[in-house]
């Protein structure tokens, strides 16, 4: 569960930024044991890449917050005891941006609903979570009260380097060697080629990973260039998955594994995997944009 789990990637590195003392000293050694196992709720509907629309919204009540509302697309849901949460505090704020607030919630309480999303591929990994009058301490506050959208845009860095990660395309690109190789395809140049090409994108790839690996390492803030990763990995992945299926021929469309000698490569399942990577974590578009205002210095 470790590599599926968001604490250690994503709010462990949130909590030691903003958290206080008392919830650094509580959380972080619950994350690192995998005693708790995190999930995000950012995306809601009608609210994705752009967040700052989110609807669900957290009233105090005593010394606690009443939940309501609904987040989707919530990666592993199902497996998670806790979410790390965005909520609107301020429906009356003047913009957006403003009057929303990020805590944290454990997911084991009357109020909270998890429902599976099934993908094309066949897999659960995606949720809905409904929240009807779900509570949390107030001390699960992380940051100021109404200043959440700093901590969204902190932890969407650190979303960036989880899901700009190497393996996703490294995985692939074995994936299509193994196959290729059994199919006989690299006694054919062009295969050769065009196999050459992705696995070079796929290690200058892992070449701008390890430099923003080693600002965090650092302690050094991330910049908004990190979307690079972000756009660089998912389309690689997809580019690689697309020439397997090309290479399968016929068999592509083929649920299940694929033989090739004693190894089974599940090739759609790869296809279907890498089709919302551009979309989920802010679309590419939105990164591109990003790149373009903040790096480039291009008017909006």
């Amino acid at each position: 569960m470790r590599g599926r789990d968001m604490g250690v990637q994503m709010v462990g590195p949130l909590i030691i930024k903003f958290g206080t003392d008392a919830q650094k000293a509580y959380w972080l050694p619950r994350i690192l044991s995998c005693e708790d196992i995190w999930c995000q709720g950012y995306s809601e509907p009608g609210a994705g890449s752009d967040l700052a629309n989110l609807r669900t919204n957290a009233v105090i009540d005593g010394d606690e917050f009443v939940i309501n509302g609904q987040k989707i697309w919530t990666t592993m849901a199902h497996d998670s005891t806790h979410i790390f949460m965005l909520v609107r505090t301020d429906p009356k704020a003047p913009k957006k941006q403003q009057g929303i607030s990020f805590i944290l919630v454990p997911m084991d309480q009357p109020g909270v609903e998890v429902r599976t999303i099934t993908t094309l591929a066949g897999e659960t990994e995606f949720c809905e979570v409904f929240f009807d009058d779900a509570r949390t301490p107030c001390e699960n506050l992380v940051g100021e009260l109404n200043k959440g959208w700093t901590m969204a845009k902190s932890l969407l860095s650190f979303e960036r380097v989880f899901i700009g990660a190497p393996s996703l395309a490294q995985n692939a690109l074995g994936q299509l060697e193994t196959y290729a190789r059994g199919a006989g395809r690299f006694d054919d140049p062009v295969f050769c080629d065009r196999f050459a090409e992705v696995a070079l994108d796929v290690e200058d790839h892992a070449a701008l990973y390890a430099r923003f690996a080693d600002q965090l390492k650092r302690g050094e803030p991330l910049g908004a260039d990190v979307s690079m990763l972000k756009i660089w990995v998912t389309e690689t992945f997809q580019k690689i998955t697309e020439l397997m299926i090309e290479v399968a021929g016929p068999d592509g469309g083929t649920l299940g594994p694929l033989q090739v000698g004693n190894v089974g490569v599940d090739v759609l399942a790869a296809f279907y995997k890498a089709r919302p990577t551009t979309i989920y974590g802010g679309s590419n578009e939105i990164q591109r944009n990003i790149l373009s205002k903040a790096v480039l210095g291009l008017p909006g």
